[in-house]
Parts: structure tokens; C-alpha cells; sequence
């Protein structure tokens, strides 16, 4: 019979512009759960504004990055790794309702999977790290909620590792290469751009991606954005809303370069033994970009056998 626990590490702290942390349990850990709530000022607070409020969410290990994402990047990324997306409770324009969001902080591509998640540690290795602003114009009187889901036991193989890169603007558009770690498998790249749909113009932040492994096409030959926000049929709990009075599509203003479609590990893009691998990128505007690079690790470098799902 197998065990998890669920467990608070941090009830209902008063959010603050600070930067804070808390160690992680020691057990091996599935994923957390990073809660932001408060009371709407004036009218609904939006997604976007409480997004807007979690700078930053890190987790490492001795110094050793696991995740560091911006709270957009993290929302999007529950939304392609668990094919649904995050629930915003309290839908209603009423000063003072309150309104809560939950985003998953993931270190496997499924929750509660034994094989792939934070292996066990000692006390203190692993460290939760998150940067906040009050929020005080859209929504006020917030606390934030954090809790962990732990495995006693699990002998993981593997776990992800979910790394944002920051692409500043390159001087001009046209095609931007952009090195990828080598050594892990990745599972895909989330890319958010500025410049999404725009009036009288086809051009988006970002109007199309091709991957290279060893200046080989790998992949991805040509993609263009509008063609890959197609492909959030296969991520995506459907549309959210046609019309403008439903809100722009979520995850906003971002795609995801998929090398794991199917979540069968077919088609990894395997970095190890590469002399480069990188993406390019053909800018439709001149501006800065935001890739989530997902890779999954091997724990002490033992071969990952295939997940079952």
C-alpha cells in the first residue's frame, strides 16, 4: 500500500513585496501548491492583475535550480503539462468578493508518479523561494497558502526541471538563435511573446520556430505561431470563450513547442552527447521573449525507464 502526505508549509500568510523561502519536506515530494486569495478592490481583480502579484517562484537544491518561473509562465505551464487549466474562484464584480487562484509548482509531468519526482533529501537541501508584491490596486487583504504533497518511499528516476530564460529584444527581426541546455531530455519549450493578435497585422512576437540538434533540423523544421496555437487542441480543455465579452485565450500570448505529445516519452528530444542544440527563432517584432525550457533529469544518473500512464 502506498502513502503520500498532504501538508501545510505556509497557512495563510499576509502577502507582502518581499522576497521569503521555506525548506521543502525530505520525503520525496510530487508537487506543491502555491495559493494567492484576496478581496477584489472595487470590481473583479483578473487574472492577469493577480498574476501579476507573484514575481517569481523558485525552487533549488543546494543552489541548484529546479524550477524558476514568473507566475504567467508557471500558469501556463499547468495548463500544457496537466491539459487543463488552473481554476479562479470567486467570478463575480463585487467590491471586497474574494477571489482565490491556485497554481501547481510540478516536478513530474503527472502528479503522485513514484518514478518521477524530488527524490528524498535532507533536512534543509531543498528550498522554496517566491517573490511577491502587494496587491493592493486590483485586490487587497491577500495571504498566501502553500502546501506540499510528499511520496515515503518513492525511488524516483527522474523528475523535471522547469527553467524560464529570459531572451532579451535582438536588435531587429528576422531569425534570433537561442542556445537549449544539453545533457537532459527535454519534454518542450513554453515561449510567451508581447505581441500576440494584433489589428491589420499577421506578425506576432514570435512567427515562427524551427529546433536545431547539431545544425540538423530536429523536429521542428518550420512552425508557425498561428499553426502551433492550433495545436492547443491536444493540450487544452477546449477554447476558453470565442468573443471578446469571454475574455482572450489562456495561457495568454504564449505556445508550446511539444516533444511529448502523447506522454510516451516517444518523441524526447535527447540533448546528451549533442554539440549544440538550439532554437530558432524568426521575430515578428523586435522585442524580448520568454522561453520555459522543461527537461526531464535523471537522478543519479540512472537510465529512466519508460512512465506508465
Amino acid at each position: 500500500m502506498r502513502e503520500f502526505i498532504r501538508s501545510s508549509l505556509l497557512r495563510d500568510h499576509t502577502t507582502a513585496t518581499e522576497v521569503d523561502h521555506i525548506d521543502l519536506p525530505i520525503n520525496p515530494v510530487s508537487h506543491l501548491i502555491f495559493t494567492i486569495d484576496g478581496y477584489n478592490v472595487t470590481d473583479e481583480a483578473t487574472l492577469a492583475e493577480i498574476l501579476a502579484f507573484i514575481n517569481n517562484i523558485n525552487v533549488a537544491k543546494s543552489g541548484n535550480t529546479i524550477l524558476d518561473l514568473q507566475s504567467e509562465d508557471l500558469y501556463a505551464l499547468n495548463c500544457f503539462l496537466f491539459k487543463r487549466r488552473p481554476v479562479l474562484e470567486g467570478k463575480v464584480a463585487t467590491d471586497n468578493h474574494r477571489r482565490v487562484l491556485s497554481l501547481i509548482v510540478p516536478f513530474g509531468r503527472r502528479i503522485m508518479d513514484p518514478n518521477e519526482c524530488l527524490p528524498a533529501s535532507k533536512k534543509g537541501e531543498y528550498k522554496l523561494t517566491w517573490n511577491t508584491t502587494v496587491p493592493a490596486t486590483s485586490l487587497d487583504n491577500s495571504t498566501l497558502n502553500i502546501e506540499a504533497v510528499e511520496m515515503p518511499g518513492a525511488t524516483p528516476q527522474r523528475f523535471l526541471k522547469s527553467t524560464l530564460k529570459i531572451i532579451t529584444a535582438p536588435g531587429a527581426t528576422g531569425n534570433n538563435d537561442v542556445d537549449l541546455p544539453i545533457g537532459n531530455k527535454i519534454v518542450g519549450l513554453l515561449i510567451r511573446m508581447t505581441t500576440f493578435e494584433q489589428a491589420s497585422s499577421h506578425s506576432y512576437g514570435v512567427d515562427a520556430v524551427k529546433i536545431m540538434r547539431n545544425n540538423n533540423e530536429f523536429g521542428y523544421a518550420f512552425a508557425r505561431t498561428q499553426c502551433l496555437v492550433g495545436d492547443m487542441i491536444n493540450r487544452l480543455d477546449g477554447q476558453h470563450g470565442a468573443i471578446a465579452a469571454q475574455g482572450a485565450i489562456q495561457p495568454a500570448n504564449t505556445i508550446f513547442i511539444d516533444y511529448d505529445p502523447n506522454s510516451d516519452d516517444e518523441w524526447l528530444l535527447e540533448t546528451a552527447g549533442a554539440s549544440r542544440v538550439h532554437a530558432v527563432l524568426e521575430m515578428g517584432v523586435d522585442e524580448a521573449t520568454y522561453m520555459t525550457v522543461l527537461e526531464l533529469v535523471d537522478v543519479a544518473g540512472q537510465a529512466a525507464p519508460l512512465p506508465q500512464y
